[in-house]
């Protein structure tokens, strides 16, 4: 193991448990965490026991897999987002969180990629969904449709399982 991955995994082990910690008494990130996995809950076999929350003016959240970890970054700033898109972040990472571990090989998704038509991802998921050639954020932003229970046509879905993304139960 190179020495330069073990320590981005020691600075990501770090920040996630820096924030962690910073956050374990705060209300309004357990109200956030509470209110948005139980939305989830029932929808999905597995969800995190731990999200770390980043301060507001960091608006990226992300879920990375480092080794055998996963680490659930959300930032702060949706806390105030309208009822609407107040737990897309969350939704997005998790399906993140729940592809990571059950995704084909890089070159397998590019592959797979390779077919799809794009424009039509922009038009029925979003923009964001093809911002990798690989479908890492696509299945992340069709996940986050489903569990907020948009149906997608045998097109996108076909693309989806051959991702391997996460089953999502109608609840």
């Amino acid at each position: 193991m190179k020495i330069s991955s073990r320590l981005t995994a020691m600075r990501y082990k770090l920040a996630y448990n820096t924030l962690l910690f910073v956050n374990k008494n705060n209300k309004k990130t357990k109200q956030y965490q509470e209110e948005g996995l139980q939305l989830i809950a029932g929808k999905v076999d597995k969800l995190p026991q731990k999200i770390a929350f980043r301060p507001k003016f960091i608006t990226q959240s992300s879920c990375v897999k480092i080794f055998d970890k996963l680490y659930l970054f959300i930032s702060k700033s949706n806390l105030k987002k309208p009822p609407s898109e107040k737990f897309d972040a969350l939704f997005h990472e998790i399906g993140h969180w729940l592809h990571f571990p059950q995704m084909p090989p890089i070159s397998e998704c590019r592959e797979v990629w390779k077919n799809i038509d794009t424009e039509k991802v922009k038009k029925d998921v979003s923009e964001y969904a093809i911002k990798k050639n690989d479908g890492r954020e696509f299945v992340a932003e069709v996940f986050k449709g489903l569990v907020k229970g948009k149906k997608y046509d045998d097109y996108i879905m076909h693309f989806y399982n051959s991702l391997k993304g996460p089953k999502v139960k109608n609840k």
